[in-house]
């Protein structure tokens, strides 16, 4: 097999990378907005929030949204993980297209499947999330006063 083959191994689970991204940032980013709107009006501190205020609404909504993109990315961990040798008649992997890899979780798990390991990669993201957030705030925050 030539170029246009090994070219394309590099692009498995490239629609599942988008749908998960998209997802995640639609819900994180939306969500995030919101609440902190919603508690910069309640507190009567429009235009900025204590970094404590920012970390409590940025983990619980970076755990939301992480949740609700998970089966995009066991998806394409799926579709990602098949050796590149390996074809079918054809020439492409079962496991390695949305549908093959998609059927693959079902049969193997059900449902809840399309969410094994969530709970660690959760843990991660709060992390993630969080601490990315704090660190926008205060840098928005820091650029805004020095205008």
């Amino acid at each position: 097999r030539g170029g246009l083959g090994a070219a394309s191994t590099l692009c498995v689970g490239g629609s599942m990378n988008m749908l998960r991204e998209g997802t995640f940032t639609a819900v994180y980013l939306g969500l995030y907005t919101r609440i902190r709107e919603r508690v910069e009006r309640a507190r009567g501190s429009e235009g900025g929030l204590h970094s404590g205020h920012i970390l409590a609404i940025s983990a619980p909504v970076g755990a939301l949204a992480w949740l609700s993109c998970y089966p995009f990315d066991t998806v394409k961990s799926v579709q990602q993980s098949q050796p590149i040798k390996l074809h079918s008649a054809n020439g492409v992997h079962p496991l390695s297209t949305v549908a093959g890899a998609a059927r693959h979780v079902w049969v193997r798990g059900g449902p809840a499947g399309f969410y094994r390991g969530a709970l660690a990669s959760t843990s991660r993201a709060v992390l993630v999330t969080a601490s990315r957030l704090v660190a926008y705030e205060y840098t928005k925050h820091s650029l805004a006063g020095s205008r």
